[in-house]
């Protein structure tokens, strides 16, 4: 699969999370003596303006890289030791000059980053269209990067080293608040070095305890290892322990020292899923904190997801891993903001996992965190992060799932309505499945109340990620279960006074709560042996075979018992199968040698066919035939039992010679003909918009495949009903020298 496309700029969702142009893109790139790699326009930095005189302070281009400078603090790369030189001079220190004031600075006008209205500055919203401006306090997002994914964003180059004289640095990923995330390789214990995610930070300022004043209280003490007798000072226990003050400006509360390694951890060892990296060392080097992450191999979640040889099951298997490792997150105290395509990989073991975690946030959030706003961010973790909870994980899947099963891109500006809200599924795709209908409806909508969980699940988990998990394993059962459309008719002919031909439908259809079943079991018999007998081989055939069929378990629910238990296995349905029809060829075999019965030579074709949500299974004996067409293609399942067939496969005819054959229909195996009779058996998968055709030879002997694929995929593609009459009546119309009977099944 070719890279899903990126996110257009411009439009309303560039205005709304401060996208830049190309244009704009080269102003932010760092002036070359900056010094730092990390200096980036910020998307809503102010336009400099140019000096009005030679005799200002500072130059038009000093002033631009003020202004380009990014509202973080720089911190040292510990990759990279470069000491300042000390300059020593002679000359006596300047004289003092007082300073003169600067003349004030007009206050920049701020506009609305979604409609673009100038903000009136008593009001904390755009009162054009409702956007809610940030808090001043706030950060803005991660300078240059405010709608790119974190697997997208440039890496910059670094010195290849190695730390603990193991871990080989690589490319810097990302960097947030002072935890920078770099690529790496692990030279460790594997026999080649195995990729890794190295995430560093400096080591936080010590500070010493500072001793409040306590008072003091002589507690006799006896004696000890010294042999002295004397008293102690220590501080009563009534009185407050001596205490070290915290750092200036580490947050207390929730999400306490976030963010820092230990905390990342922290919640890592605690989740301990296997949808998310797993901590492989932790350590800290000169003045460097380090941790040292699982970085997962495999395909990209877009490649695997439009696999064309992947089903359902492991599609929505994928999703239910990463929801169940969300939620394991949530409970460590933690939430990533954005689950996104881009953001996780499936291993060759089918493991959903997430590569990158740069935006993992604590829960609750602390206020005014760095977002980056991508069209997968939840709106309250935008507009009102202190309100935000584990629901959040609710809108970017929901978000996630529209992007993978119905447009196979990312979101883009042109696939929502308005802010926040997408456009409706039904209006695209108005046969959508309705499981998936419900899933996206209660996840990606902006009002978080409208999402997970239902009136009931609230009761038990109100971050809604129980039902999510419910949900999606409902999809990966159910999902690629299809629906049978069904059709049957017959017709004597043009020639024929009576119809020998006989066939039975066994149609069954059950739900319970989420779990629907859908199942037919076919018989199809075309009798021989003239007439007053063929039609009695073929009418005691299909009485024989329902009569094995619907006394097995595993057909049952044919009979309005219970449903089954889990999926039928297809080797024990061909067994049953196997054994239904030769138990039909013992019975028409005595009966015609009983007297009054029937007549000594007759017999029939057979066909059993067993259809369910995802199988085609088939008995076969004679020369009717059934076919499957999927993907236009129409292919015969089943193989003629006849000697003018049996030598095309030996390559003694041509099949050419064999159509017009004067030993065409002479059989080489048929029910009643034998003590013992041979069947062959076939299976195949059965998929959405795929057709079955069951039928008698009176329609094959007029009706070429050609002609059977050109009418099921052209003139009859609305119905079975539709299919089935016109096939019958070009049969007749063709001249019909022989009984012909169809069953058509459409997929749907």
């Amino acid at each position: 699969m070719s890279e899903p496309t990126s996110p257009k700029t411009g439009g309303l969702w560039a205005r709304l999370f401060s996208m830049a142009s190309e244009e704009e893109k080269k102003k932010m790139e760092p002036h070359a003596d900056s010094g730092s790699v990390e200096a980036l326009a910020s998307p809503l930095a102010p336009t400099p303006v140019a000096p009005t005189s030679s005799s200002e302070a500072i130059t038009e281009q000093e002033d631009r890289d003020i202004e380009l400078l990014p509202p973080t603090v720089e911190i040292p790369n510990p990759f990279v030791d470069v000491q300042a030189p000390v300059v020593e001079s002679d000359q006596a220190a300047a004289p003092f000059v007082e300073p003169v004031p600067a003349p004030p600075t007009a206050v920049p006008a701020e506009f609305c980053r979604s409609c673009g209205a100038a903000r009136k500055p008593e009001l904390s919203y755009c009162d054009d269209c409702g956007w809610m401006f940030p808090d001043e306090a706030s950060p803005a997002p991660f300078p240059g990067f405010a709608n790119a994914s974190p697997l997208r964003i440039a890496a910059m180059p670094s010195a290849a080293i190695r730390i603990k004289d193991r871990y080989e640095v690589a490319s810097l990923i990302s960097e947030r608040q002072g935890v920078r995330r770099y690529r790496g390789l692990d030279h460790g214990q594997a026999a080649s070095p195995v990729p890794v995610v190295i995430v560093c930070s400096v080591v936080p300022e010590m500070v010493e305890p500072i001793l409040e004043d306590v008072p003091m209280v002589a507690v006799p003490v006896a004696n000890g290892a010294t042999g002295l007798d004397e008293d102690e000072i220590l501080p009563g226990f009534d009185e407050p322990m001596a205490v070290g003050k915290p750092i200036e400006g580490t947050p207390i509360g929730p999400g306490d020292a976030w963010p820092n390694l230990a905390w990342e951890k922290g919640v890592l060892d605690k989740a301990n899923h296997p949808s998310l990296p797993a901590v492989v060392d932790a350590f800290t080097e000169n003045n460097f904190e380090y941790l040292i992450e699982e970085l997962p191999q495999g395909r990209s979640l877009w490649d695997a997801w439009d696999d064309a040889d992947v089903d359902g099951n492991a599609r929505y298997g994928w999703l239910e891993q990463l929801a169940q490792g969300m939620d394991a997150l949530h409970k460590a105290g933690a939430v990533l903001e954005g689950v996104q395509p881009d953001l996780i990989v499936v291993t060759p073991s089918g493991q959903a996992m997430v590569a990158d975690i740069t935006d993992l946030l604590p829960l609750p959030l602390p206020a005014s965190p760095p977002i980056r706003a991508t069209h997968y961010t939840a709106p309250e973790l935008i507009l009102n992060p202190e309100s935000a909870d584990a629901r959040a994980t609710l809108y970017s899947f929901g978000a996630m799932l529209y992007s993978l099963e119905y447009l196979h891109h990312v979101l883009e500006d042109k696939d929502f309505e308005h802010q926040f809200s997408p456009k409706q599924i039904t209006n695209r795709y108005p046969d959508a499945h309705p499981l998936l209908i419900r899933l996206v409806n209660k996840t990606f909508v902006r009002d978080p109340n409208m999402r997970f969980p239902t009136d009931e699940s609230v009761k038990t988990d109100p971050s809604g990620m129980a039902e999510l998990v419910r949900s999606l394993e409902t999809c990966r059962r159910t999902f690629d279960n299809v629906r049978l459309d069904i059709a049957a008719w017959t017709t004597t002919g043009m020639v024929r006074t009576g119809n020998e031909d006989a066939f039975a439908v066994l149609h069954g259809i059950e739900a319970r709560q989420d779990d629907l079943w859908e199942y037919a079991m076919v018989l199809l018999c075309d009798g021989m042996g003239g007439y007053e007998a063929g039609e009695v081989a073929a009418a005691m055939a299909i009485q024989e075979m329902r009569k094995f069929l619907l006394a097995q378990p595993m057909f049952a629910s044919l009979t309005g018992k219970e449903p089954p238990a889990e999926a039928i296995n297809v080797k024990a349905c061909q067994d049953t199968i196997l054994a239904a029809l030769k138990q039909a060829n013992r019975e028409i075999y005595t009966a015609a040698r009983v007297p009054g019965r029937g007549r000594r030579g007759m017999g029939c074709t057979a066909e059993c066919v067993y259809v369910d949500a995802g199988n085609v299974i088939v008995g076969h004996v004679g020369d009717s035939r059934t076919y499957h067409l999927r993907q236009g293609r129409l292919v015969q399942l089943t193989r003629d039992q006849t000697l003018v067939n049996r030598l095309v496969e030996l390559g003694q005819l041509t099949s050419a010679e064999a159509e017009n054959h004067p030993r065409k229909n002479e059989l080489q195996q048929a029910i009643g003909g034998q003590p013992d009779v041979a069947p062959n058996l076939y299976a195949a998968k059965l998929k959405r918009g795929d057709w079955v055709l069951v039928c008698s030879d009176g329609l094959t002997n007029h009706v070429p495949a050609a002609d059977l694929e050109k009418m099921l995929t052209r003139e009859a593609a609305y119905s079975a009903e539709e299919a089935a009459r016109r096939l019958l009546n070009l049969v007749n119309l063709r001249g019909a020298t022989d009984n012909a009977t169809i069953v058509v099944i459409r997929a749907n």
